[in-house]
């Protein structure tokens, strides 16, 4: 009897521990879940705020704007232009770099140097002095073939009328040319008769914006309109106002060693913008 109770006790035992097991397994599994979804709930509110930190997300849109290239006031171009008149022509090679005034930049205002060469044949260049340039042709230099070069530093500047359609002018202000010697006749008006006289003269060396007869050598200047075929290309026709100067060996009248000739030009151009 003593037996069979402690048989039926350890049953009875065993029973209520399976039991126990089984009714705590759902328990301890839900425990175990709620304890994941609260790790994990943890995790995300310390995760999501370390990606949501505006000092983070400014430093990296610092990083992006750093990197973006502003739009700069500054404009440089570099062109070529060829110029056609009555037994004459002219090509230049240019650089120009202007700057962007006010918020819509439209107005622009710089410098450029420019390499102005001029061709010109059976041409008449007048007295270059103003008290001279001023008188009716009191002496002349003509020459068959007239070849002279410059380089000179100018004003430039231009207006955007469209996005793509603008209007400028330029003009040469200080350099120097250079040229062969060239072979010639001055002819000195006289009464009864003209004096002519055998003479070679090269390009003046010396150039200088000093307004109207007062300029000295060769200067290049330019009125045109452009239309930017591309954001980086742009044609142009323009008219050219180029004055080329020669200095004779000799001297005649009140000393006078230099004629000019003023040559009124149709151009045609294209600009690479950068």
């Amino acid at each position: 009897m003593k037996f069979k109770n402690s048989v039926f006790f350890r049953s009875l035992t065993g029973l209520g521990f399976f039991l126990l097991g089984v009714s705590a397994t759902p328990l301890l599994a839900q425990n175990h879940q709620n304890s994941f979804y609260n790790t994990t709930n943890l995790d995300s509110k310390l995760v999501k705020p370390i990606f949501q930190n505006p000092s983070l997300t400014s430093f990296s849109t610092k990083e992006i704007k750093g990197t973006d290239m502003a739009i700069s006031p500054w404009e440089k171009r570099v062109g070529i232009t060829g110029a056609f008149g009555e037994s004459t022509i002219s090509t230049t090679l240019g650089f120009s770099h202007l700057y962007g005034l006010g918020s819509s930049r439209r107005f622009k205002i710089g410098y450029g140097l420019r390499l102005s060469s001029f061709f010109g044949s059976d041409r008449e260049f007048t007295a270059a002095p103003p008290d001279l340039a001023s008188a009716d042709n009191p002496n002349s230099f003509f020459v068959e073939n007239s070849q002279t070069n410059a380089i000179n530093l100018g004003f430039y500047t231009d207006y955007s009328i469209t996005k793509n359609l603008l209007i400028g002018f330029n003009i040469d202000m200080i350099g120097f040319s250079f040229g062969g010697e060239q072979d010639g006749l001055v002819v000195q008006s006289g009464f009864p008769l003209d004096f002519v006289n055998n003479d070679t003269a090269k390009p003046t060396g010396f150039n200088a914006l000093l307004v109207g007869d007062n300029d000295r050598g060769t200067l290049n200047s330019e009125f045109w309109l452009g239309y930017k075929i591309t954001s980086n290309i742009m044609i142009r026709g323009a008219f050219s106002y180029l004055f080329t100067e020669y200095t004779t060996t000799g001297q005649y009248e009140d000393d006078n060693d230099r004629f000019r000739y003023k040559a009124s030009q149709g151009a045609i151009g294209i600009n690479y913008i950068f």
